[in-house]
């Protein structure tokens, strides 16, 4: 019996722990991406995450390819591993963000445009403008197309991932406060039955000793 409590006690312990962990990791994992939001605002670019970044698309340059409103998922890229034909983010010395196809490319700078534009971009891009190469275009996210700012789907993002950890939180508290009052109640049974028990072996004892008496009283009497 006391083997079987041991190896119930082991098993809910080892399950907490994995559930602490898995909850301590998401928890990382939240700060992390809230984090490099907000820094990706300060520094005046988009939130990358693993070299992965995802930007919005606001114009029409890039149809058929890429549409108005899209979000685009693009990884980290350098002015040696993009080529002719690749698409690609760069910021322009405007500072806007803008997503064009490599045309031509030199040793020292390219030449872009747009899929959808007669003529190309007006700016020579150079290597310390490159931001990142398309990947693809992430339809789950059309549900924030439609001249939606893309700062209140981060916005949104963060808020989501706040009450995610908040919910984690709560969900441990709760199981902690859960296997706190658990625990109290086995212990009480314990408490419970070692008391019956005492009161057994009392009330044994004394109908043994009254047996014992009773016994010495008829002895007496013959």
């Amino acid at each position: 019996m006391e083997d079987l409590y041991l190896k119930k006690a082991n098993k809910e312990t080892t399950r907490a722990l994995y559930q602490l962990f898995f909850t301590a990791t998401f928890f990382i994992l939240c700060i992390t991406i809230i984090f490099e939001v907000i820094l990706a605002g300060i520094q005046v670019r988009t939130p990358k995450f693993f070299g992965y970044s995802i930007s919005y698309v606001p114009t029409e340059s890039m149809e058929p390819t890429i549409h108005a409103d899209d979000y685009v998922l693009f990884h980290e890229a350098n002015f040696d591993n993009v080529g002719v034909g690749d698409i690609i983010i760069y910021r322009s010395n405007s500072g806007r963000f803008i997503i064009h196809r490599i045309i031509e490319k030199t040793n020292e700078y390219i030449i872009c445009q747009g899929d959808n534009n007669p003529i190309p971009d007006s700016e020579n891009i150079y290597p310390d403008m490159i931001r990142g190469k398309y990947i693809k275009t992430i339809k789950a996210l059309d549900i924030f197309s439609g001249g939606i700012n893309r700062n209140l789907v981060y916005v949104g993002l963060i808020i989501l991932f706040f009450l995610l950890i908040i919910t984690q939180v709560a969900s441990l508290i709760i199981k902690s406060k859960t296997d706190a009052l658990k625990k109290k109640t086995e212990q009480n049974n314990k408490e419970k039955e070692l008391l019956l028990k005492e009161l057994r072996n009392q009330i044994l004892a004394e109908e043994l000793e009254k047996l014992r008496n009773k016994k010495k009283e008829n002895e007496k009497g013959e």
